[in-house]
C-alpha cells in the first residue's frame, strides 16, 4: 500500500486535549510517525498538503439504520412539508409516476410543525390515491398511516393497527419493508448510498440497528467488496436466535443484540410514569414487561452478546433498570446500554452509574424538539421538559455517553452542535466532550476503543479534515468536511 504524508494541518487527537499536531504517515492503513517530519518526507510515497485544515479522528455514529435510511432516500420526503396538504401535493405527484398497485412510502413526515398538528388520518391517504398501497412514516419511524388499500395489505395479527384511522404503530412500523417486499439487493445498494452520505459527513464508523435480512446483506456486500466503512451491527432480538458475536472482516462485526422497552415522544408511545400533556390516561406503551426483558438479557449473557435497549420514557427506563439489576452479571465486562434514555431522573441516573451501563444519545433530539413551546414541551409540558436529555447531568456523573443520530439527521457535526447549543442551559456541555462522544466514547462503545476514535500511532487511520476547528469555532454545523479518511484510503474529498 502507497505510504501517504499528510502535511500542513492541524490534528486535534481527541485523547490528549491540549496536544495538537502537524503531520503523520499512513502505511498499511495505520497512523505512524505523527510530527516526525524527517520520516514523513522521506518515506512518503504520496505527500498531501491540508493547507492548514484541521484534523479529527473519524465520527463514530452510535446509533443508525442505513439500511432504511438508503431505502428512504429513494422514497416520497415529506420531511420539508409544512402542512398536510403539503405533504399530500408530494405523494399525489409521485401517485402519478407509479404504476397503479404498486407501493407508495412517504417519509419524515413531523405534524408537530403544520398547522393543524393533528396525525393525518386514512381518509387523508385515500384522498391522495384508493389506486396504490400508500403509507407516510413519522419521522420518529414509530408510528405511520396507511390508506384502505396498504391496510387491506397488513396482516392483522399485527398489534397496534387502528383500521379505523389508519394509524399504525411499534412493530407494524418496522415490518413494513416486509410488506414492501425489499430484496436482498436492494438492502445492498441502500447500504451503499447510506454510506456513501455517512462518509460525506465525516462518519467513518456506525453502530448499525438491523434485522435477519439486513445483516445477511451486510455478508454479502462485505464479501464481495470493501464497505470502507467499520459497521458494528446489532441484531433485533427474535431475528438473533442461534447467533453469536463475530468478525466477519476489518469492516463488518455482529456486536450484540436490540430490544424495545417502548416507543416515542412524538408518537406518544414512549412509556411514562405520568400521563402525556392533556391527556391523563395516555402512559404511552410498555413493549416489554420486566420478566421478558430479563429472560432476552440472561440468553444475551448466555452467548455473549452486549445488550442495546431503546428506553425514551421514565417507565420504560425504571423497567430496564431493574430488569438489568435483576437478571445481569456481566453488565460492565458486555458494555450493556441503553438507546435514547431521554427521560432520566436523578434516581435513574445514579442507578445507571453503579450497573456501569452505557447511555448512547441523540443530541439532535434534544436541539430539535426541546426548544420552546415545541414537541416535547407540548407532549410533556414545561416541569418535565427541563430534565429530558440532561447531557450535564450524565456527564457529571461520569457515565460513559455516546452520540448517535439515528438518521435525525445523520450529521456528526449537527449533533455536536446540538449538544453545546442544548435548549436547556444548564445541561449544554463544551464541544470537547460532545466530540469525544462522537469518537472515543462510540469506539469504547462497541469494544473498538483499542484501535477506533482517537489519533494516536498504532491506531486505524480512520479521520476526517475539517475546514474550522470545532473547538473554536462558533458555528459548528456550519463548519464543512473536506475529507473522510478510512484506513488510510480517502473515501471522500471535497477539497
Amino acid at each position: 500500500m502507497t505510504k501517504k504524508g499528510f502535511i500542513n494541518c492541524n490534528v486535534i487527537p481527541v485523547a490528549k486535549r491540549s496536544e495538537q499536531y502537524h503531520g503523520f504517515l499512513v502505511e498499511d492503513g495505520t497512523i505512524w510517525h505523527i510530527d516526525d517530519f524527517d520520516v514523513i518526507m522521506e518515506d512518503s510515497d504520496e505527500k498531501i498538503n491540508l493547507n492548514g485544515s484541521f484534523v479529527l479522528p473519524g465520527f463514530i455514529d452510535s446509533h443508525t439504520h442505513l439500511v432504511e435510511m438508503g431505502l428512504d432516500m429513494n422514497r416520497v420526503d415529506l420531511s420539508d412539508a409544512e402542512s398536510l396538504d403539503e405533504a399530500q401535493y408530494y405523494l399525489e405527484k409521485e401517485a402519478e409516476n407509479t404504476e397503479s398497485g404498486e407501493w407508495i412510502i412517504g417519509v419524515g413526515f413531523d405534524e408537530t410543525v403544520w398547522k393543524k398538528t393533528d396525525y393525518p388520518s386514512k381518509e387523508d391517504l385515500n384522498d391522495v390515491t384508493e389506486d396504490h398501497p400508500l403509507v407516510i412514516k413519522r419521522v420518529c419511524g414509530h408510528m405511520a398511516v396507511a390508506n384502505s388499500k396498504a391496510l387491506e395489505k397488513i396482516n392483522e395479527e399485527h398489534e397496534f393497527v387502528d383500521k379505523e384511522t389508519g394509524l399504525l404503530k411499534e412493530k407494524v412500523v418496522q415490518d413494513l419493508n416486509d410488506y414492501v417486499s425489499v430484496s436482498k439487493e436492494e438492502r445492498k445498494d441502500a447500504i451503499r448510498r447510506a454510506i456513501k452520505t455517512a462518509h460525506s459527513k465525516g462518519i467513518t464508523g456506525v453502530h448499525d440497528i438491523v434485522d435477519g435480512e439486513d445483516w445477511e446483506a451486510y455478508k454479502e456486500l462485505d464479501s464481495q467488496e470493501s464497505l470502507d466503512m467499520r459497521v458494528s451491527c446489532y441484531l433485533l432480538h427474535e431475528d438473533s436466535e442461534g447467533l453469536k458475536p463475530v468478525k466477519k472482516s476489518d469492516f463488518l462485526s455482529l456486536k450484540g443484540l436490540k430490544m424495545f422497552a417502548d416507543g416515542s415522544i412524538g408518537a406518544k408511545t414512549a412509556a411514562l410514569n405520568e400521563g402525556y400533556e392533556g391527556e391523563p390516561e395516555n402512559r404511552g406503551i410498555l413493549l416489554l414487561e420486566q420478566e421478558e426483558m430479563e429472560d432476552i438479557i440472561k440468553d444475551a449473557e448466555d452467548r455473549d452478546f452486549q445488550v442495546m435497549v431503546h428506553a425514551i420514557g421514565d417507565r420504560a427506563i425504571a423497567t430496564v433498570l431493574d430488569a438489568f439489576e435483576s437478571a445481569s452479571e456481566r453488565n460492565k465486562e458486555l458494555k450493556h446500554r441503553i438507546e435514547h434514555a431521554e427521560m432520566l431522573w436523578e434516581e435513574y441516573i445514579r442507578r445507571i452509574r453503579e450497573l456501569g451501563l452505557i447511555l448512547s444519545t441523540q443530541p439532535n433530539f434534544a436541539y430539535r424538539w426541546s426548544r420552546s413551546s415545541e414537541m416535547n414541551e407540548k407532549r410533556l409540558g414545561e416541569e418535565r421538559l427541563e430534565k429530558v436529555n440532561p447531557y450535564w447531568d450524565i456527564q457529571r456523573a461520569l457515565i460513559k455517553m455516546t452520540f448517535g443520530s439515528d438518521n435525525m439527521p445523520m450529521s456528526p457535526l449537527y449533533g455536536i452542535h446540538s449538544a453545546i447549543n442544548h435548549p436547556v442551559l444548564e445541561q449544554r456541555i463544551s464541544a470537547y466532550n460532545a466530540l469525544q462522544s462522537y469518537t472515543i466514547n462510540g469506539a469504547y462503545a462497541s469494544g473498538d476503543d483499542d484501535r477506533l476514535g482517537s489519533f494516536e500511532e498504532g491506531k486505524l487511520a480512520d479521520f476526517v479534515v475539517l475546514s474550522e476547528n470545532p473547538l473554536d469555532s462558533k458555528n459548528i454545523d456550519d463548519i464543512e468536511v473536506m475529507m473522510t479518511v478510512v484506513g488510510g484510503k480517502i473515501v471522500y474529498d471535497d477539497r
